[in-house]
């Protein structure tokens, strides 16, 4: 399959269903959410671990997950969402890697790692590989915020520690439902829906 342009369109209004392949449960519950409330098309969750790229490319990433999903005979159109948090201070650190970082070091070692840096902007990204009955269409999502000091109570992976802004200075844990339409993932999903 080719990578094609997004700007290239594809009514995806046509096709009521399309497949969500990750193992990440809390991936399919945000990104679901997004869905149920901007689409009328219906997001079905295919659980399957994902190959995943040693890359420092999100969306070299996205694309060999993609191609290299088990299942090839589900619904004509099927993604895989791959993220990254990029802190600024760790020269983007640990960015396409934040899921091996997160088993090794979690977010007590990210916090490890920024003690004494006054400087703490971080910012997460998420990329999107859709698989349509053309080739490959990229949607990316961005969302600028800072690392806390501290580790709230909610969220899961590093949202407990990730703060969108002074604007809303609660973590994306503690946002809870309202991270569904500040999000990368939002951002990107949402470029998604409206191709």
């Amino acid at each position: 399959m080719e990578v094609i342009n997004i700007s290239q369109e594809e009514d995806l209004s046509n096709n009521p269903v399309i497949s969500f392949i990750s193992s990440n449960k809390f991936k399919y519950q945000e990104i679901n959410r997004i869905f149920e409330r901007e689409s009328k098309i219906k997001l079905e969750h295919i659980r399957e671990h994902l190959y995943e790229l040693q890359s420092s490319d999100l969306e070299k990433i996205a694309i060999f997950s993609l191609k290299n999903t088990l299942n090839k005979t589900i619904n004509d159109y099927y993604f895989v969402e791959d993220s990254g948090l990029f802190i600024k201070s760790l020269d983007g650190f640990p960015g396409p890697y934040s899921s091996y970082v997160f088993k090794k070091l979690g977010n007590k070692g990210i916090l490890k790692l920024m003690e004494n840096i006054q400087t703490r902007e971080a910012y997460f990204q998420s990329t999107i590989a859709l698989r349509t009955n053309t080739g490959i269409l990229i949607f990316t999502g961005k969302t600028q915020g800072l690392i806390s000091e501290k580790i709230s109570n909610s969220g899961w992976g590093y949202d407990p520690i990730f703060i969108l802004n002074s604007e809303f200075p609660k973590t994306f844990g503690e946002l809870g439902k309202k991270k569904d339409t500040l999000s990368h993932r939002y951002h990107a999903t949402m470029k998604l829906i409206k191709s």
